[in-house]
């Protein structure tokens, strides 16, 4: 499925004003008010209630992104094997409209759709080149309307039809096997994204359970209070949200760096974003301190 514009604005909407009202009703309440010395919340309920405002608001543009993204990638996997599947059919001896027709009855994922609404266009205007140049928008993708562009060539080719087909459906799988080379090599580089903030979030542990709990205990001993050699320790649930919202932050970063890396689009690492996290959350909602 593909959002349009119209669709996705009314869903970013939604989401948008779902995380405003989430987020104004924490305030309101009076569950978190800012007070010195800490200012920031201190509370991990406050602080699971702000992180999962973001995750809302983030959650509908990054589904609304991995659907589209998954859509494009599958109209760019099908443009080659479509148009095999056309060439061999002009190669068995019938028109380009007829293999253009036995193709679109044949599941070509999301291509398959707008395939068989141009031919019924062509069916009740006769503009081939209409039609065809309707498909390559309706596919929203700029190898798309090259392939209309070629589909129109090769229906005024005449003799050189063939040729003209041919030479097309082998440049295009190169650049399809390309592609699909790309995002191979790409992976392991998201994968580090995601060591990355796994790595943050063992420091984290540690600095909590190993380092700051027990320092913060100590603290609190009368005969160490009484010395004043740790006198400006704080409380340890100040570290605790110090370290949640550098995690949570690295956590949205680090998922549109993926995004950059594995797409070349930020908007793609959304979804690596939300994810990144809910991981964060359960980690650090796991901490007992």
């Amino acid at each position: 499925m593909y959002f349009g514009q119209r669709d996705s604005r009314w869903i970013l909407g939604a989401s948008f004003t779902v995380g405003l009202a989430v987020f104004i009703l924490i305030l309101v309440s009076g569950t978190y008010v800012p007070t010195p010395p800490y200012w920031i919340p201190t509370s991990q309920t406050v602080n699971n209630g702000f992180a999962l405002t973001i995750v809302l608001l983030l959650s509908a543009p990054a589904v609304i992104e991995l659907m589209n993204s998954r859509w494009l990638h599958d109209v760019e996997r099908n443009i080659p094997i479509l148009l095999r599947d056309v060439a061999e059919g002009v190669e068995s001896g019938v028109p380009l409209i007829t293999a253009l027709e036995d193709a679109s009855k044949r599941d070509f994922g999301p291509i398959s759709k707008p395939l068989e609404k141009s031919l019924v266009r062509f069916t009740f205007t006769s503009d081939v080149q209409g039609s065809l140049h309707w498909l390559g928008e309706s596919l929203r993708r700029p190898i798309a309307k090259r392939m209309a562009t070629v589909l129109t060539d090769a229906y005024y080719a005449g003799g050189r039809i063939n040729d003209v087909l041919n030479t097309s459906v082998d440049l295009f799988s190169s650049l399809s096997d390309y592609r699909e080379e790309r995002r191979g090599q790409t992976g392991p580089y998201v994968l580090v994204v995601y060591i990355g903030t796994a790595v943050f979030l063992a420091v984290s542990w540690v600095l909590l359970t190993q380092f700051l709990a027990p320092l913060v205990a100590r603290a609190s001993d009368p005969l160490v209070a009484q010395s004043g050699i740790l006198r400006n320790v704080l409380d340890v649930k100040f570290y605790k949200s110090i370290l949640f919202w550098a995690c949570s932050m690295e956590s949205i970063l680090g998922g549109l760096v993926a995004g950059k890396i594995s797409d070349g689009r930020v908007a793609a690492g959304l979804i690596h974003s939300v994810l990144l996290l809910l991981m964060t959350l359960a980690i650090f909602n796991s901490f007992v301190m």
